[in-house]
């Protein structure tokens, strides 16, 4: 029969500093974490004269201001988002063939149409029913039952509710006020929209809380503002001015670019640039004469220099005494 192995069991523990070591578990090297991509926080403002930069008419406009937006949001924390439309301003009416080969896609369910008339019948026979069932259900409970019931329906019925604004926003698609307050775009109506956001960009710009300025405009006369901006330190993205104020701002884009998402892939990239620019410009080092100042001090007062001037005995101040007698000793 074999002796039991617990001493040694015992001796080599107590060799070891640390025993629990040897009970954790191995852990891989090769594992690393990829750290979570942050958000860029620079506050972005957004200024639209609607008039000087339409978007394709073959694109709804609240498709194609979601789209700005998105591309806006790529480049920081958008702060403002306005834009300037004229009180007589009407949205062109889309050709016949472009109508008759759009697509009315249903909210709710998601079912595609061809003609708007067979997705109102179908909201209005299939999903206002539903919605109506849902509140009934919500009105003939009590208590902590309607509460959770309540909760649990809440995002159906949110998204009836969105739904049904958006249809009965296009009933009027003339007007395109209804279209930027839903796609939470500001509407100011001006008889002058250039000059009105002429006036706004200088109140950001003055302000000083935006750091990126986004102007989507194709007048020329949006030259001096640009250069203010880079005097400021602002960042300048122009859309829909590839001709005239593009020249002049940091970034331009055109509206085909941002219907088709590439403003939106390309901001990373040109932020990065922005921010190593930025780093560089700290960085250099400069030398100026007119800063450089010398200043002269004095270690004494003027009563040591008096004191020096009547101790000297007519000899320079820089001779000492010891220097008289060092000199009479050696002749």
């Amino acid at each position: 029969m074999f002796p039991p192995f617990s001493h040694l069991r015992r001796r080599l523990l107590a060799a070891i500093p640390n025993p629990n070591l040897l009970f954790q578990p191995s852990r891989s090297l090769s594992t690393s974490t990829t750290p979570a991509t942050r958000a860029p926080a620079t506050p972005v403002a957004v200024l639209w004269d609607l008039a000087a930069s339409r978007p394709p008419s073959t694109l709804p406009l609240y498709d194609a201001a979601v789209r700005l937006h998105l591309a806006a949001t790529s480049f920081g924390r958008v702060r403002l988002s306005a834009a300037f439309v004229h009180p007589g301003h009407r949205l062109p009416a889309p050709s016949p063939s472009a109508a008759a080969a759009a697509v009315h896609l249903c909210r709710v369910c998601g079912r595609r149409f061809r003609a708007r008339d067979t997705l109102l019948r179908h909201f209005d026979a299939i999903h206002a029913r539903e919605h109506a069932k849902r509140l009934a259900r919500i009105d003939s409970s009590r208590g902590d039952r309607r509460v959770r019931l309540a909760a649990a329906l809440s995002l159906k019925l949110s998204k009836y509710e969105k739904a049904a604004r958006e249809l009965t926003a296009a009933a009027d698609p003339c007007s395109p006020a209804d279209d930027l307050r839903r796609a939470r775009v500001a509407v100011e109506l001006s008889p002058t929209p250039s000059v009105s956001l002429l006036e706004r960009a200088h109140e950001v710009l003055d302000g000083g809380s935006v750091r990126c300025l986004m102007l989507v405009s194709a007048r020329d006369e949006l030259a001096p503002l640009l250069r203010l901006a880079r005097e400021k330190g602002v960042r300048s993205v122009v859309v829909g001015g590839e001709s005239g104020p593009a020249r002049w701002a940091d970034v331009g884009f055109s509206w085909a670019e941002v219907i088709a998402g590439k403003a939106r892939k390309a901001a990373p990239s040109v932020s990065g640039k922005w921010r190593d620019r930025d780093v560089l410009k700290r960085l250099e080092w400069r030398y100026d004469d007119d800063d450089e100042e010398v200043v002269f001090e004095e270690d004494g007062d003027e009563d040591g220099i008096d004191e020096l001037t009547r101790n000297s005995k007519g000899k320079p101040w820089w001779k000492l005494e010891s220097d008289g007698e060092d000199s009479s000793a050696c002749r």
